[in-house]
């Protein structure tokens, strides 16, 4: 999306009622589908929403309880909605679930809910189609089916977890919306821009740099893994890379060790001929046309 983008206004407009912002969750997640050859679907079903919310509300019902200060009127995280948006005293008023006033989206795991930043009065939005896409990623996601299992999994995998999301969210964008993406790669407007910054950046680098040599699928099938453990999804993606060519790549990661992006960025500087030079490059790096 350029500067003025039409798109933006009628995209983030549509989302003003319950409805229409649960249009384009569903939007988002038949954009995902139709970009990988693998089953995506949200980590909770949707029958079993109101259970889980009211099992982590009960016996505090105000525990999934969002506080609007301006009005002194709150609203429940409950029923069957996927998405909530949150104007910004909303979302200043709210950090435990936010985690900040410079986030512009967040997946909630426990009660399997998308918070987006809207910032009312200039008129300007903070997320937009590439935030709903990246936080409904999360939500079909291998981590949201294991994180109970092992209650320090996300932070523990942060850098994984947020690479990959970001990465395929680039990839959805470049499939299904190709204006996005072209602004999104260009990072030069804070809503349309990768997640996270310069780290985000290097994250998706690494990423896509990886993809461009062993394909789409090994990433893809690691993270829309169904499985239920992370142990036989992340030993799957190690085989499939050395089922690629490169059989001197090793990586041991479980639930209980924490990823170092560094260190699996120097194996695949190590171990695969032909990383280095991409990842390097400035036209290559982010290029998703490049991946097979």
């Amino acid at each position: 999306m350029n500067l003025g983008c039409s798109q933006h206004e009628t995209y983030v407009t549509s989302a003003t009622t319950s409805t229409g912002l649960e249009a384009l969750t569903q939007e988002a997640l038949s954009d995902i589908q139709a970009s990988f050859n693998c089953n995506v679907q949200f980590g909770v079903p949707e029958t079993e929403l109101t259970e889980i919310r009211y099992r982590l509300s009960n016996p505090d019902p105000s525990f999934l309880l969002i506080r609007n200060p301006r009005t002194g009127i709150a609203r429940f995280i409950e029923k069957t909605n996927r998405s909530f948006v949150l104007n910004h005293d909303e979302w200043l008023a709210n950090q435990r679930w936010t985690g900040g006033p410079t986030f512009i989206g967040r997946y909630l795991y426990g009660p399997a809910a998308i918070l987006l930043h809207s910032f009312e009065g200039s008129g300007a939005v903070y997320w937009c189609r590439n935030t709903l896409i990246h936080e409904v990623i999360h939500g079909t996601s291998l981590y949201s089916r294991i994180w109970y299992d092992s209650f320090d999994i996300i932070e523990k995998h942060t850098a994984l977890n947020e690479g990959i999301t970001e990465f395929l969210t680039g990839y959805v964008l470049f499939k299904k919306h190709r204006d996005c993406y072209v602004t999104w790669k260009a990072s030069n407007q804070e809503k349309c821009a990768i997640a996270y910054g310069r780290f985000g950046k290097e994250r998706t680098k690494l990423f896509c740099s990886l993809a461009q040599i062993v394909g789409i699928n090994p990433i893809a099938n690691l993270y829309f893994s169904n499985g239920a453990d992370f142990d036989s999804p992340w030993n799957k993606f190690i085989h499939d890379i050395r089922t690629a060519g490169f059989n001197k790549f090793k990586f041991a990661l479980d639930k209980n060790t924490v990823f170092r992006e560094a260190q699996f960025r120097e194996e695949c500087v190590k171990s695969i001929p032909g990383f280095t030079k991409i990842y390097d490059s400035k036209v290559k790096a982010l290029d998703f046309s490049l991946i097979p």
